[in-house]
């Protein structure tokens, strides 16, 4: 196993855990089963896919094809996974962005917009579109002998998809959440100068103060895609020449080797940004450590404050 798989495999693991931590203390905690965090789930169950991906791949990177057919052309197609993952996570980050937005910017049509079937049906057609979108990388690679080899329309096929990538799963989602948090924080502007002129206390104060934590949130989950992500959106570009792929040279490799620990880096630190900027999901955390070793959870001291007093 060479450094590169070594490097892989633990970065697979890490992502692993810290994403099924995730999807399993939002589906515990019963505090946390709301609409936008079972999107947040879905986002964490996406990347726990990718991650465990991540581990297979690394830990069977065979110098020998499997012996049979159909393991062979498994085998050398199984990179579509990736295409799949990076599309559906993205996806899935732009659904969490969306139902915000209509949450904080259009709260009275929040029932008939994101009401549980309408939610499972943007699911089902973000996964569809991800599904289409990634097929194509299925015809590009195939068996010969023991080894893989590029079809005989590849390169051609190879740029269409990556223009097809950058076009519909970056750049537009990019600018699609870009607009939304923009409106969002235009809304939550609005808002803040409504509490400050009414002197408003109280319960409407701390919902408006527990929407900015979510936002704030959701901002820095979208900053870190931006930032690792693009290196290798940058990367691919610079290699795209009139419509084919220029032959990467071994120093290039080591950039490619960066830019595609970077972009699945992302994967892996979600799960650390809802733990250090999340109040409910560290709550949750904790409750379900303290049963998983025998201990009894911390009391919520608020809580048992307001019903001492009532």
């Amino acid at each position: 196993m060479s450094q590169y798989d070594i490097i892989t495999n633990v970065q697979g693991t890490i992502g692993m855990i810290l994403n099924t931590l995730a999807w399993l203390v939002i589906l515990r905690t019963k505090s946390l089963h709301n609409t936008p965090n079972y999107l947040l789930a879905y986002l964490a169950v996406v990347d726990s896919i990718l991650c465990c991906y991540l581990i297979v791949f690394s830990a069977t990177n065979m110098t020998q094809l499997p012996e049979s057919f159909i393991g062979r052309e498994i085998y050398c197609r199984i990179g579509f996974i990736e295409f799949l993952i990076a599309y559906s996570s993205i996806y899935a980050l732009c659904l969490v962005t969306y139902e915000r937005y209509i949450g904080i910017v259009h709260p009275l049509h929040y029932p008939r917009m994101m009401s549980p079937k309408k939610v499972i049906l943007i699911i089902f057609i973000a996964s569809g579109m991800s599904f289409l979108f990634s097929t194509p990388r299925l015809f590009t690679w195939t068996a010969s002998n023991d080894t893989c080899i590029r079809t005989d329309s590849s390169d051609t096929m190879e740029s269409a998809l990556f223009v097809l990538f950058l076009l519909f799963g970056y750049l537009l989602p990019i600018l699609f959440m870009g607009w939304i948090y923009y409106k969002i924080q235009a809304t939550l502007k609005r808002s803040a100068q409504q509490l400050q002129q009414q002197n408003v206390q109280g319960a409407a104060l701390e919902l408006f103060q527990a929407r900015q934590n979510v936002i704030s949130m959701l901002k820095i989950v979208m900053g870190a895609l931006f930032v690792l992500w693009t290196p290798q959106s940058l990367y691919y570009i610079i290699c795209l020449t009139e419509w084919g792929f220029f032959n990467i040279s071994p120093g290039t490799l080591d950039v490619l080797s960066i830019v595609e620990f970077m972009h699945r880096l992302n994967s892996v630190i979600n799960p650390i940004i809802y733990i250090f900027k999340y109040k409910k999901f560290r709550k949750g955390l904790q409750d379900m450590l303290c049963c998983c070793i025998g201990r009894p959870p911390r009391p919520d001291w608020i809580g048992v404050q307001i019903a001492m007093n009532k």
